[in-house]
């Protein structure tokens, strides 16, 4: 892996590629000039020396890397968790984001600005390429069981996970799975749409949903165009003890 002039120095835990999906060589997948990483604001793997390590593992084998800021898609998950109506979910949304850059901004303001492209949620779904593509998920949610299912599924996995780590519901159980949907179907719209922008490298420390992993398998046929190129890479942090 390459690496920027004074990152090597960096005291930061090492990554390597646990998974790419679809299945494709390292040789093709490093063809690709440009990767985004998608920031979930809720883990802990988005901070410190693990984001460090990410980000620069990114530049080391990508000549630009995305970061896409996921402030406003948390929404969702403040009127699962705290009840808040849609505006006022969206709000304390922004607040993470806003405490977010606050965090990291010393950090991306040393990486050269033709190189780190940084974008919040919000600005994501006024794209046509998002608007064509959540018209085109939501229609097959209404329409294909298999895929709809899928999504619970997912949905409902999230739920699951969230309450054994003792995350009380302030909504009942079946709006919670529900409220869980939108924010799926919202974020693979932003995927696809990035996709059809050309950022088609996904770079994640963690597993893959399982609906995306059905789509790269060519499980629907009917699925936006950007799905169909997108390429996930499951990146595995070693991380310190003390980060």
């Amino acid at each position: 892996m390459k690496s920027d002039s004074g990152f090597e120095k960096l005291n930061i835990p090492s990554v390597s590629i646990e998974t790419i999906t679809p299945k494709i060589p390292r040789q093709e997948l490093f063809s690709y000039k440009k990767c985004y990483i998608g920031i979930s604001l809720d883990n802990p793997g988005f901070y410190g020396k693990s984001l460090q390590a990410l980000l620069l593992w990114g530049l080391g084998n990508f000549q630009q890397v995305l970061i896409v800021v996921g402030d406003y898609l948390r929404r969702y998950n403040e009127q699962i968790f705290t009840g808040l109506s849609q505006d006022e979910a969206g709000r304390a949304a922004h607040e993470f984001g806003d405490l977010f850059f606050e965090k990291t901004s010393d950090f991306f303001d040393q990486i050269p600005n033709q190189r780190l492209v940084l974008t919040r949620w919000e600005p994501c779904l006024d794209s046509d390429e998002y608007k064509g593509s959540r018209k085109f998920l939501d229609t097959l949610y209404d329409s294909n069981e298999s895929f709809k299912a899928s999504v619970l599924k997912d949905a409902a996995s999230f739920i699951k996970r969230q309450q054994k780590r003792n995350f009380k519901l302030a909504v009942p159980e079946e709006e919670a799975v529900e409220l869980s949907c939108r924010y799926l179907l919202e974020e693979i719209a932003v995927f696809s749409a990035l996709s059809e922008r050309g950022w088609k490298v996904e770079l994640y420390p963690g597993p893959e949903l399982c609906v995306l992993k059905e789509i790269s398998k060519g499980k629907y046929s009917n699925i936006p165009n950007g799905l169909k190129d997108r390429i996930n890479v499951e990146l595995k942090i070693q991380r310190n003890k003390a980060d």
